[in-house]
């Protein structure tokens, strides 16, 4: 056994024995993913952080984490797709609810304002991707298919999908920030 594997080992046993520095180690780590992959969806990065820690202690408790990469990848890999799993809650929701909030305008119209203005910016980013990142933003959001589903359905491994749909977030991302510092909007 190296020297890495008993650091990752005493991670593990401090995080789950409750001690300050390896929970904030392993908490640091999800925060940094959260904040990455939780696009359009700020107010609820608390709420993520929390499930993937105890998405993480649950499964290092049972002894689910085999050592085939490092501790700080495997975090990182439940934190992203518990991202994943919250934008698609959160798209199906809104998809069969409607918008979440509704203004009237006499309410607030600054906030009604800004409201439209955000939905306005993330069509326009939609419409300026690229057509196979529409499609395949179409299959995760609105048709609400796993990354299994769509490799299936497309022909094309699974581990390609998850890859190809990361760089669409990524362009996607990089669009809004182009169009918003255009119109002065940040």
């Amino acid at each position: 056994m190296s020297a890495f594997d008993d650091h990752q080992r005493e991670i593990i046993a401090g995080f789950l024995a409750g001690r300050k520095r390896e929970y904030r180690t392993i908490s640091g780590w999800i925060s940094r993913v959260v904040k990455l992959n939780s696009w359009g969806l700020q107010e609820y990065c608390d709420d993520i952080t929390q499930d993937v820690l105890l998405k993480v202690y649950d499964n290092l408790r049972e002894g689910r984490l085999e050592f085939a990469a490092s501790l700080k990848t495997y975090v990182y890999r439940i934190a992203k797709f518990t991202c994943v799993e919250y934008l698609r809650r959160y798209s199906s929701r809104r998809k069969r609810e409607g918008p979440l909030i509704e203004v009237a305008s006499n309410d607030n119209p600054e906030r009604d304002m800004v409201s439209k203005e955000e939905k306005k910016t993330l069509w326009r980013i939609y419409r300026l991707m690229s057509a196979e990142c529409r499609q395949l933003w179409k299959m995760v959001f609105w048709d609400n298919l796993s990354y299994s589903q769509i490799a299936e359905k497309t022909g094309i491994k699974e581990g390609t999908v998850k890859s190809r749909f990361a760089r669409c977030k990524q362009k996607a991302i990089l669009l809004g920030r182009k169009l918003t510092e255009k119109e002065g909007l940040l």
